[in-house]
């Protein structure tokens, strides 16, 4: 080995996540360009090779793993270094020792455990995240296990057989098609509550991966003339999940009025909301009208891409119908796809949408149209530092 190559490799792996001092940008910039260097180092066999054999089996042993509650045993002892038979007792239903072992050959390749010795390994910080509930981190592998693989796998047997089209139903779609009862995406959440379960779970992780949505706008301009001494509502999450995006606003606003801030979502959501007891969580279908009146301000996170653009609009005017115009204003925090350079994320999740929902992420015109057509005029678009997403403020046209 060459003293050039030797240098390469020591810087490389001399990289740790502290060196970035947790400046989250900047982690990134240098996990893309690690990506783009894995992508110029591989030869074209290696790349084919790492998509058709080696995501699938090293899937297959993180679930398998899951399946049998090591991850989750694992963390709760501790974690800490074990010999394969100490990880083999922590299995339940018990796994067959080599079975164990040739996974965690596999697993240690991958570095998600760190192979320190024969038939003995120490966990990772992924690993550890697995077993640990609060991260929701084996919630999404369970989640892409349920849905999310299966859909992406009769991607291009649908697209054949619809002719190459782009997909707009809601109902029958990719996902139907690939469900075994012919159910759409939403439609399986609600016949399966495990499905359901590690959905939301997923979903609770992805957006506490996200820059806060008040770091992106200052939400402190929305208290100017603002009226909240009549009861009415300061913002109201429209399809906010268990209440991440709305417990950002109590943080930076912990002195508003008691029910000022308003969650809503299906039932079924609302019953696990995880708000403080000042916001106010309510059951709402956002295809029915909106029942909160005059708010200052209607937000929806990751909503409106799930859905076509008529059923976009559909949901888009029950909000405008409750607004105030000159007053209300409304925030859509969702990808803005850029004309050229989408990142990875970005780009995942546009084909992952179409493959689940028929819907899609838009780029800037896109939304002006769909805003536009929906009686909405877009004041700003305020991007996240991460690039990943958009605050789009808009107001009543």
């Amino acid at each position: 080995m060459t003293s050039q190559t030797q240098e390469i490799i020591a810087a490389l792996d001399g990289v740790h996540p502290e060196a970035f001092g947790g400046n989250e940008v900047e982690r990134l910039q240098v996990r893309a360009a690690a990506r783009r260097l894995l992508a110029r180092v591989e030869s074209p066999y290696e790349r084919a090779w790492g998509f058709c054999f080696e995501h699938p089996v090293v899937f297959a042993a993180l679930q398998t793993c899951i399946d049998v509650g090591l991850w989750k045993a694992w963390t709760i002892s501790g974690g800490g270094e074990k010999s394969i038979l100490d990880l083999v007792k922590l299995t339940n239903p018990a796994v067959d020792t080599n079975l164990l072992r040739r996974l965690f050959r596999l697993l240690a390749a991958f570095n998600v455990v760190e192979e320190i010795g024969e038939d003995k390994f120490k966990p990772t910080p992924f690993s550890l995240a697995i077993g640990n509930e609060s991260t929701k981190v084996r919630a999404s592998l369970q989640a892409a296990t349920n849905q999310y693989i299966l859909a992406g796998h009769n991607l291009p047997k649908y697209l054949a057989k619809i002719g190459y089209t782009e997909p707009t139903d809601i109902m029958v779609n990719n996902y139907s098609d690939s469900d075994p009862d012919g159910l759409n995406f939403f439609g399986r959440l609600q016949e399966s509550p495990s499905y359901f379960k590690a959905f939301t779970g997923h979903m609770e992780a992805w957006t506490a991966w996200k820059t806060p949505w008040t770091k992106v706008y200052d939400t402190d301009k929305l208290l100017d003339g603002a009226n909240l001494d009549d009861g009415s509502a300061f913002v109201v999450d429209v399809g906010g999940n268990t209440g991440i995006d709305i417990s950002h606003v109590h943080a930076k606003h912990p002195n508003l009025p008691v029910g000022s801030l308003v969650l809503q979502d299906l039932p079924e959501i609302i019953v696990n909301a995880q708000v403080d007891k000042k916001v106010k969580a309510m059951s709402h279908d956002f295809f029915l009208p909106q029942p909160v009146k005059g708010s200052r301000a209607y937000f929806m996170h990751a909503v409106l891409h799930d859905w076509p653009d008529d059923k976009a609009k559909h949901l888009l005017g029950n909000t405008r119908d409750a607004m105030t115009k000159g007053y209300s204003k409304l925030f859509v925090y969702d990808i803005v796809l850029p004309p050229t350079g989408a990142s990875i994320s970005q780009t995942t999740m546009d084909v992952n949408m179409m493959s689940l929902l028929s819907a899609s992420e838009r780029t800037q015109g896109a939304w002006e149209s769909l805003l536009n057509d929906s009686g909405f005029k877009i004041i700003k678009f305020w991007p996240d530092p991460q690039q990943y997403e958009m605050v789009i403020e808009a107001e009543v046209a």
